[in-house]
């Protein structure tokens, strides 16, 4: 599986978190709202995921190196 690099998700990341804060500060800004929800679309096709928080935290797993905890089963053992 090819997977992005990370300077970029980073990048985009970050691009992501300040987008958000001016849509926040400004929710009437259409141009500003477009520019967000194409970062969010990008940040969606680049981490496989349908949803944007879903995206951000998987992009946020990604550029931290940190992989998700698999489930723990109380009824397996090991």
């Amino acid at each position: 599986m090819l997977l992005p690099d990370r300077n970029t998700v980073d990048r985009l990341l970050r691009h992501y978190r300040t987008q958000e804060r001016t849509v926040l500060a400004s929710p009437c800004d259409l141009s500003a709202r477009r520019r967000f929800e194409d970062t969010v679309y990008t940040l969606c096709v680049l981490m496989g995921e349908r949803t944007a928080h879903d995206a951000v935290h998987a992009a946020e797993r990604y550029v931290t190196g940190v992989l998700p905890t698999p489930p723990r089963y109380p009824w397996r053992s090991g």
